[in-house]
């Protein structure tokens, strides 16, 4: 799967990239701001973004989020000790991670977007992670799904 990391600390964004590669996954980024982020993506479209909440430079993780939803219908899961604003948030993303993870939730947590991508829905959410799409019952149907047919993107 090709991730773009939204990350403005080095280090955390250096140990997410080397974990997903490792993984067997292809890295975008990281990239630290929302300009940043909408010019990789329009040269390289990425399937999942893992987005930080508070970045420091020009623009948050949640207009990131938002951006990449509305323009292309990409699926992002935040990625952040910023638990209020990410339910706040829960129309730009179908999730959140809360820092600190380790790595297998981290895994983990792609697994299931993946699994979402699919249109299934996971049978399992990892420790860590707050999904903001039904996980059981019917078929979801959250407000990035919603986003996704404003923007008339083919849902994944």
């Amino acid at each position: 799967m090709r991730i773009l990391i939204v990350e403005d600390e080095a280090i955390i964004a250096l140990c997410i990239g080397m974990t997903l590669q490792e993984a067997g996954h292809e890295v975008m980024g990281p990239v630290a701001t929302l300009d940043e982020c909408m010019k990789l993506a329009e040269q390289t479209m990425p399937e999942l973004a893992l987005v930080d909440i508070n970045l420091e430079a020009a623009g948050s993780g949640v207009d990131v989020a938002r951006e990449l939803l509305e323009r292309w219908g990409v699926m992002s899961i935040f990625v952040s000790a910023q638990e209020v604003v990410a339910r706040r948030s829960r129309d730009a993303a179908v999730g959140y991670l809360n820092k600190p993870f380790d790595t297998r939730t981290l895994l983990a947590s792609v697994e299931v977007a993946e699994i979402l991508q699919q249109g299934s829905t996971p049978t399992r959410v990892p420790n860590g992670l707050e999904l903001f799409v039904e996980t059981e019952g019917e078929q979801p149907r959250e407000p990035w799904q919603a986003a996704l047919e404003r923007a008339k993107v083919p849902q994944p």
